[in-house]
């Protein structure tokens, strides 16, 4: 396979050593993640253009994302600052170039370098799972790398604690790269074992969508018995438990600053004394007052200083400023209003029904990962990033040119 990657004209091979690397750049830096991500597309770009193939024009969900783009440029002519929006607004072109390049380059000739793409993101998912046991039993990870909050991990990211959002990104395309190419009996332990590591990494956001993700992925996979299926799902059950009451730090997080929270003061009362609900509180004032348009991309932080947005009733309210609302649908509304947010859902939701189709007739675990995912990301309404910022972005496309790359199987 090697030697025949070694044939294939430079740009190919330029293409496949970019997406290769790129479940490793994204936890490396933002720049390398960023070049990576720019080269991909515009080799894709040059190909398409060398080749004369122009069928893309032809996909539906192009012409919608594309349309969106449009939209976006429009746009702002609405934003409260023109010159803060403007990159990330031509930015994002960048991220549907991606996603229809992984699709044209995974499914090039009939699959044929599949096999080495998913076992090299397998390994690099593996290895960062191993990465970060090591930190959680030695206080640091293989680089020297800790951080200084206690019930988290941070993995290759050093200081910046959101490898959680990686490792939700990520571990359904591991599990069914392994399920695809070996044997089930190893990747039900895997199974077990990557829940334990998104359980250690201490974001509670990340794991609920995990452990949902998870938990779909196992009542979907028809290559395992029912009764397989429920012994997996026990074993899941007793693991959190155990892990939760069996650690200090974590068991702080999860159950005294979370669920015990809740239990006793109700969710409306946690609603008013956390960070996250100043954000929405603001977040949801200024979606009320920009409603059709929003307020531009990347402007929430300048909106939410004004003094309308203060309300004493939310113990935080001095903080509820951030770089995003820290939710994606109030990030979405405050960003691009009910318009913006209407053309964006119609488009995701058209990708995850017609791929739906398509895993009933396929049954292609890939298409079920990523649909899980999709699912996962647009439908708990659990705090998250930011939709347009580099890193979730990255990710978020990289499950949909899975979609589209298989999406092309059910064709043939």
């Amino acid at each position: 396979m090697i030697k025949n990657i070694c044939n294939e004209n430079i740009e190919y091979l330029l293409a496949y050593l970019l997406i290769i690397l790129l479940p490793l750049t994204i936890i490396t830096s933002s720049l390398i993640m960023n070049l990576d991500v720019i080269l991909l597309s515009l080799v894709f770009l040059f190909v398409k253009i060398k080749e004369k193939d122009y069928k893309i024009f032809n996909n539906k969900f192009f012409i919608l994302t594309l349309f969106f783009f449009i939209f976006l440029i429009l746009n702002l002519y609405n934003s409260i600052d023109f010159s803060n929006s403007l990159n990330r607004t031509f930015g994002f072109l960048r991220f549907i170039f991606l996603s229809f390049a992984l699709a044209h380059f995974i499914s090039f000739q009939n699959f044929r370098y599949m096999r080495l793409i998913f076992l090299s993101w397998f390994f690099i998912f593996a290895f960062v799972s191993v990465d970060l046991i090591i930190e959680f039993i030695f206080g640091q990870n293989i680089f020297g790398f800790s951080n200084q909050f206690p019930g988290r991990l941070s993995g290759m990211l050093n200081d910046e604690l959101k490898i959680g959002g990686y490792y939700f990104g990520f571990i359904l395309i591991a599990l069914s790269t392994f399920f695809h190419f070996y044997e089930k009996k190893l990747g039900i332990f895997l199974i077990v074992l990557f829940m334990v590591v998104g359980l250690l990494i201490g974001e509670r956001s990340n794991f609920i969508k995990i452990i949902f993700s998870l938990s779909l992925f196992i009542i979907f996979l028809n290559i395992i018995n029912i009764k397989l299926k429920a012994f997996l799902s026990i074993t899941i059950i007793c693991s959190t438990f155990l892990i939760i009451l069996a650690n200090s730090e974590i068991k702080n997080r999860f159950q005294n600053q979370f669920i015990n929270y809740i239990y006793k003061n109700g969710l409306i009362q946690y609603y008013y004394n956390s960070v996250y609900g100043a954000h929405y509180d603001s977040a949801i004032k200024i979606a009320k007052n920009h409603m059709l348009f929003g307020i531009g991309l990347k402007n929430f932080p300048i909106e939410c200083q004004k003094e309308k947005y203060i309300d004493e009733k939310f113990t935080f309210h001095s903080t509820r400023c951030s770089t995003h609302p820290h939710q994606l649908h109030l990030d979405i509304l405050t960003s691009l209003g009910v318009v913006g947010y209407l053309f964006l859902m119609i488009t995701l939701f058209y990708l995850i029904i017609k791929n739906l189709h398509i895993y009933k007739k396929t049954q292609n675990l890939f298409t079920l990962s990523c649909i899980i995912f999709l699912i996962s990301t647009l439908f708990i309404p659990v705090p998250s990033g930011s939709f347009f910022t580099s890193y979730g972005a990255t990710i978020f496309w990289v499950n949909i040119g899975i979609l589209l790359a298989f999406e092309k199987t059910y064709k043939n």
